[in-house]
């Protein structure tokens, strides 16, 4: 690992902050003070990669922070500082993180704040290319301006008359930067003297989205809004390559091979990933559902088949094994939370004593618009995990193309227990409009074998589990409440008639004693 991996605190910063003005935390008399942010993992912008040695890491920004993982096995390695504003834009160059903050642009060192570039830009800063020694930053009015590290001093500054909507270095072009414009125009500028070289006479009729160098000198292939992927001779002006995404489902990004295998890989707006074959020109393989909401950035890891993707919208970052004959991609690993925010969240815990604090300090439970359960660490983002569904999506109809759409109906409740956690099933949540409540495992880290049914058939509006962890209550939308064994998946018992609540079970608890069980519901 670089020397910034190695002994760093996460969350920790041995520099000064940038100097911009940071609202402080206390002031107003605050009572709570933001601590840490439990999954996140990427907030949709394109990460930054860079590679030192034989190890490769990304940048990913978390809305007013950053942290960088170590793409061996995704581990988090650095989280950085927090930022007085939502990052727009990153980059990465050897030792250098660079952060797009406003109108302003922050270069750190390892986990010390190097510069602060700022004073040039009037609108907030929407791209960043690293550039040798220098850093190019292109702002929303279409302002470009090249800056010197580590001193931070001006290079260079133009305005190509439109705002970039893509932008990159082609290989040993000394000093000069493509840009791509909303429009379809592409042209070649020399940041030195800040004249255009040359303007493309293909005019391609719509948005230039993403630029990517090919292994080839003077080929770059450049990712259009309506779907095309075209690769391009700088030295020529002339197309070698054009093919085209379905239903004209527009380029996000796109990457290369670079293990000496011509294959060409690009991210599209509705989150699918096509692999094509460039000799063969034709697509060897598509993953349509790699990421909900979009592909932000794409990436193969230098000589390697493995490729980084990041979600535009999903909270995740995964990296694909891709199969030498076939294209296919196939999960590897991954980082992810939840694609849209929690409804519910609960601490794991009961009264027993886990890892030498008391059970329940170190784990959450949470479920979110995404119809997912997932089970959050606060300590160390390596546990965090989705429970899955796997199961239950796979009877689902093969008509639904959305993954989310195949999952478990969105969670109302849930309850869990650690007293019995290796045992069998501790986790019981109930489902919008369902009259099942579903029992998982975190040990197995999925869905128990058993569900457990409201009697008479009803939707279940309350869980909990009882303090021993060997039962499960259920309260349903007609006041009944059920319980049931938790191993067996057996019934065991039901309130009366007459004890019954006049309306909908809103909450259920287990008393410590294992005899008591207080709910509360609609009527009397």
């Amino acid at each position: 690992e670089p020397d910034w991996a190695r002994g760093i605190r996460c969350g920790a910063s041995s520099g000064p902050q940038p100097p911009m003005s940071v609202p402080s935390a206390t002031k107003g008399g605050e009572l709570f003070v933001p601590y840490r942010a439990v999954g996140l993992v990427s907030a949709g912008l394109p990460v930054a990669v860079v590679q030192h040695g034989g190890e490769t890491f990304v940048t990913a920004s978390l809305g007013r922070t950053f942290q960088i993982y170590n793409c061996a096995k995704l581990r988090q390695v650095f989280v950085g500082p927090s930022l007085p504003a939502g990052i727009t834009a990153l980059g990465a160059h050897d030792d250098y993180t660079l952060v797009a903050c406003g109108t302003a642009v922050v270069v750190y060192k390892r986990a010390e704040l190097v510069a602060t570039l700022e004073g040039e830009h009037t609108a907030p800063v929407r791209h960043l290319l690293a550039m040798g020694s220098s850093v190019v930053s292109v702002d929303a009015t279409g302002l470009l301006v090249a800056w010197q590290l580590p001193s931070g001093e001006v290079a260079g500054r133009l305005h190509p008359g439109f705002a970039a909507s893509a932008l990159c270095h082609p290989a040993t072009y000394l000093n000069k930067v493509l840009l791509g414009a909303p429009d379809g125009r592409m042209q070649l500028w020399n940041l030195r003297s800040s004249k255009r070289v040359h303007e493309f006479e293909h005019g391609w009729r719509a948005a230039v989205t993403a630029f990517e160098q090919s292994p080839a000198l003077d080929v770059v292939g450049v990712g259009l809004a309506d779907g095309r992927l075209l690769l391009h001779n700088l030295k020529f002006d002339t197309t070698l390559l054009e093919l085209r995404h379905t239903h004209g489902d527009a380029v996000r990004c796109l990457a290369f091979r670079t293990d000496g295998q011509p294959w060409l890989v690009s991210g599209a707006a509705s989150g699918a990933l096509h692999v094509w074959h460039l000799e063969r020109r034709a697509r060897l393989s598509l993953e349509p559902c790699a990421h909900e909401g979009g592909v932000a950035s794409c990436h193969f890891l230098r000589g390697r088949p493995e490729l980084l993707t990041a979600g535009a919208a999903d909270n995740s970052l995964r990296m694909w094994s891709s199969d030498l004959h076939s294209g296919e991609l196939s999960a590897l690993r991954g980082r992810a939370g939840h694609a849209a925010p929690p409804t519910l969240v609960r601490f794991h815990d009961d009264e027993l004593h886990v890892g030498g604090g008391p059970g329940g300090q170190t784990h959450l439970l949470s479920a979110g618009g995404d119809r997912t359960l997932r089970r959050s660490s606060i300590w160390s983002a390596q546990q965090d995990c989705e429970l899955s569904q796997g199961r239950e999506t796979k009877r689902r109809s093969m008509h639904e193309t959305s993954v989310r759409e195949r999952r478990l109906p969105p969670v109302l409740a849930l309850a869990s227990s650690q007293r019995r956690e290796r045992d069998w099933a501790n986790v019981v949540t109930c489902h919008a409009g369902s009259p099942v409540a579903y029992s998982w495992d975190t040990t197995t880290k999925a869905l128990a074998p058993h569900t457990l049914a409201a009697r008479p058939a009803a939707p279940i509006t309350a869980v909990a589990i009882s303090a021993c962890g060997n039962f499960a209550f259920l309260g349903s939308a007609i006041g009944a409440i059920d319980k049931y064994n938790l191993q067996s998946g057996k019934p065991r018992a039901a309130a009366a008639a007459e004890e019954r609540h006049e309306g909908a079970v809103r909450g259920l608890a287990a008393a410590a004693d294992g005899r008591t069980l207080f709910s509360c519901g609609g009527g009397r």
